[in-house]
């Protein structure tokens, strides 16, 4: 059978060699002149594991990355992220009871706490594999900015590089009027993002900071957010978005998600699309896209696979655009056989399985196929020429207009190749010539391609192929990777990755670099002076040894063939002694379970904890390398001693001091979404939602600050659910947050920090009211300092908030007569979904200028 294959590939590379007619020929031009420099690596992948069998370390996993090479990867996930620890690796159920849609997250628990922790230095091993880079999305929905304080440290000390922090994963989608209190508009969510950004930069004061923005479709948070850069600047320096250009609410068949597809990929990838970015930014703002996809069904496979290849390059053609990540690597690779009840069981059973050595078998997608061809030319390049085709194919779009079908881009590749890279969304098959600055391009052109003869082509193979004198061929329905040979050829520069301290020296481990066949390693104390060196022929680590206790050494690595070296690595460092005495600076409590937080310290391996049991005996854990660890098992109502020491492979250092914890079955959970409403000038009326099963004799106390994360405590052991502080100064802003508490304590942590929410609006239109009719919704808005005339356009804007659904729908209203200050507007059923609430602002357009109303609690439910 391979055999078989290997003639199928040479015949139709024979055919396509000679069977290039001359007649009709279209021409791709590239110009090496022009163009710009883009990341390698810029395309990459969010990574949403946690719900199934595999991890960081398990070996089909490990195989899907080495064979897709993403540029980067992203920790933890997306919305999975929101309730994951960064410190244990593990999610937590304090958090996932703060948020009220909590199943994904428990399964997420049950899946992980039965594989073990999901650990950011096992993904930072394997991004060794790939020359990987690592973005980081902070979890500050439910960590507090000390944990990520301590995330930041525990990337120094463990010589840990991140590309880019992005603040929350779609904060957009966590507001008032879709029922969530996380924070108040755009506005509020930038100031409640401040402090990770400032403890991120006492560690990393270089550090790419990235607001996320939005998600195609939620401007009003984009344009909040820069108020708030208006009013005090902007304390971040990176700009990011999610993308879902293609997806609607509702189903659509395929030839009209083909048509929204067509229309949708060139808006949202537009340069209208960056100066939008950029009014409400600044100009030329670094851009890193951490998730995006078609999410359109009818459009799985063949299509999908071309959007996601054309979506990357088209973004990448603006030079503000640094990495771009697709939703996301297990869904591009899938696991063939999930094995999500044998995972299951063994939570429901409390047993422990070595889950590395289930083996799922992996199903490799169209669109995984597309990333293994497309990784080629991005992860060797660091330029793109300027290309252009020449009578591109047109596709249907949306409004009965059309669009260009395809799309080339081509690089400047590092590695002896360049590369050429074609999307064809059209069903046409087209002929063309490859000219490079007006001249046929005469060298052979390797190709690897997927095609299609219809969309509804959900898999196929990759195909290979080759060309002469300038001139291919296009497939219907494909995405095409040309390279051939050119004179630039240089090393990447290595990345060290791990400098572990060892008995007798240090380990360093850095990513293989492509074409190299040796590796220099400078090592000394003086930074600016590294003195000694170390050679290795075709190897990634190396033990340096001779060295002096209690001295701190600097490490690069620069690779080498017979030609030429590449840059040396950015450097990295230890100091040559036992690891430093860890500090605990938190403990949560939670039934039979602890899980202790500490300072992770330089030149560590890993953290032990020691204990002495009920029966006392002393008992050690090894941790691996964390900052976080939970252990269960204890027995109810019985107090332990807890120290946790670091090592390294020259021993232990000293242990921290004791921490002395009550376990205890009755340690509340926090209540949730938390909202403070100020009701009049001397009064702020505190509410919060409690759990589903609330502990017996459980109360809540309530906390004010008038800083983010300063809070002191203002009403003790509260029995409701509500709150009123008339003790308020009109003049200032006040925060408040709930913890819950019984006989043996607090909450182990706060939910949400409510912004105080005024109910009177100021805008100058204000709903009144809302009336159910038996065939709809009548809508009455009051404007305020204004009115309206004959050239005015107004009405509302609906938008079903019930998921993560951002299509806004205007609707028309009508005057009570002209030069009115008040309108109707009257919304049909046929205009809303069962089982949907819709939030609902009033708008104004007067000449080309919009005012819209507040939509905090103003809804309707069908």
């Amino acid at each position: 059978m391979f055999l078989k294959n290997i003639h199928v590939v040479l015949f139709i590379g024979l055919l396509q060699v000679f069977s290039v007619p001359a007649q009709n020929i279209k021409t791709i031009d590239i110009n090496t002149s022009k163009g710009h420099s883009i990341k390698r690596g810029a395309s990459g992948f969010n990574v949403r594991i946690a719900d199934k069998v595999w991890s960081y370390t398990h070996p089909e996993f490990v195989e899907i990355v080495k064979e897709l090479k993403p540029g980067w990867l992203r920790f933890f996930s997306g919305t999975m992220g929101d309730a994951f620890s960064s410190a244990t690796g593990q999610y937590d159920l304090d958090y996932i009871a703060m948020f009220d849609h909590q199943k994904e997250f428990l399964k997420g628990h049950h899946f992980v706490e039965t594989k073990g922790p999901h650990r950011l230095t096992d993904l930072y091993r394997l991004l060794r594999e790939i020359n990987g880079k690592l973005i980081i999305t902070v979890n500050a929905f439910t960590e507090s900015p000390e944990m990520i304080l301590e995330l930041a440290r525990f990337c120094k000390n463990n010589n840990i590089k991140v590309e880019t922090w992005q603040f929350c994963n779609e904060p957009y989608f966590y507001i008032p009027n879709r029922n969530r209190y996380w924070w108040n508009d755009g506005y509020d969510y930038a100031a409640k993002m401040q402090p990770y950004a400032e403890v991120i930069k006492q560690i990393f004061p270089d550090a790419n900071l990235a607001l996320n923005y939005t998600w195609d479709g939620v401007w009003t948070f984009m344009k909040e957010i820069n108020e708030y850069q208006k009013e005090h600047g902007a304390y971040w320096n990176v700009f990011s978005k999610h993308s879902y250009a293609p997806h609607t609410g509702k189903k659509e068949t395929l030839e009209q998600a083909y048509k929204r597809a067509n229309t949708k990929l060139i808006e949202a990838t537009s340069p209208a699309a960056m100066d939008e970015i950029e009014a409400y930014t600044w100009k030329d703002v670094p851009m890193v896209i951490t998730e995006f996809g078609v999410w359109n069904s009818p459009l799985n496979g063949i299509y999908s696979s071309i959007y996601n290849i054309e979506y990357v390059m088209r973004q990448l053609q603006h030079t503000n655009t640094q990495y771009v990540g697709a939703h996301e690597v297990s869904n591009k690779y899938v696991p063939l056989n999930g094995k999500n009840k044998l995972i299951e069981d063994a939570f429901e059973n409390r047993l422990k399985i070595e889950t590395d050595t289930i083996l799922t078998g992996i199903r490799r997608d169209l669109e995984g196929k597309a990333y293994k061809i497309f990784h080629e030319a991005t992860n060797n390049s660091d330029f793109l020429f300027e290309t252009n085709i020449l009578n591109a194919p047109q596709v249907p779009g949306l409004s009965n207009k059309t669009e260009l079908g395809m799309y080339a881009q081509s690089y400047r590749g590092c590695n002896g190749y360049n590369y050429l890279v074609i999307t064809n969304r059209s069903g046409e098959s087209n002929n063309f010539q490859v000219k490079t600055n007006g001249k046929l391009l005469q060298e052979k052109i390797e190709t690897s391609y997927i095609s299609a003869d219809s969309l509804t082509t959900f898999n196929t193979n990759i195909q290979e192929t080759y060309y002469k004198d300038g001139l291919i061929t296009i497939k219907p329905y494909s995405i095409t990777v040309c390279k051939w040979k050119s004179e630039t050829n240089t090393l990447a520069q290595p990345t060290i990755y791990e400098a572990n301290i060892e008995k007798d020296g240090v380990l360093l481990h850095w990513g293989m670099v492509s074409n190299a066949s040796n590796y220099k390693i400078y090592y000394g104390t003086d930074i600016s002076n590294l003195d000694k060196t170390l050679s290795v022929v075709n190897q990634n680590s190396v033990l340096v040894k001779g060295l002096e206790l209690n001295k701190a050494y600097y490490f690069k690595v620069g690779a080498l063939n017979n030609k030429f070296g590449s840059t040396l690595s950015e450097s990295v460092s230890v100091v040559y002694q036992l690891p430093r005495q860890p500090k605990i600076f938190k403990v949560s409590r939670r039934d039979d379970a602890v899980t202790l937080f500490w300072q992770s310290v330089p030149n560590a391996t890993g953290y032990l904890i020691n204990y002495t049991d009920e029966h006392g005996k002393a008992i050690e854990i090894n941790t691996d390398n964390v900052f976080g660890y939970r252990m269960e098992g204890f027995n109810d109502h019985t107090t332990y001693q807890f120290t946790v020491t670091a090592y390294n492979g020259l021993g232990k250092g000293l242990s921290s001091e004791a921490e002395t914890v009550l376990v205890s079955s009755r340690v509340p959970l926090s209540p949730r979404n938390v909202s403070a409403t100020k009701n009049t000038s001397n009064s702020i009326e505190v509410k919060w939602h409690a759990q589903d099963e609330v502990l017996p004799n459980t109360c809540y106390n309530v906390y004010r600050g008038e800083k983010l994360h300063e809070f002191i405590k203002i009403a003790t052991c509260i029995q409701d659910t509500i709150y009123t502080d008339n003790d308020v100064d009109a003049s200032k802003q006040y925060y408040y947050t709930v913890k819950a508490q019984t006989e043996v304590g607090e909450s182990n942590f706060h939910p949400n920090i409510a912004t105080t929410l005024s109910v009177k609006n100021a805008d100058k239109i204000t709903i009144q009211f809302i009336e159910t009719q038996e065939s709809g919704y009548l809508v009455k808005v009051k404007l305020n300092k204004m009115s309206l005339n004959p050239k005015d356009d107004y009405g509302v804007i609906i938008n079903n908030v019930s998921y993560l659904n951002v299509e806004d729908l205007k609707i028309s209203g009508a005057p009570e007569k002209e030069g009115s200050t008040t309108f109707n507007v009257f919304i049909p059923l046929s205009k809303v979904k069962e089982n949907s609430n819709y939030a609902i602002k009033a708008f104004v357009t007067k000449q080309g200028k919009t005012t819209e109303s507040a939509i905090v609690n103003q809804k309707i439910t069908k």
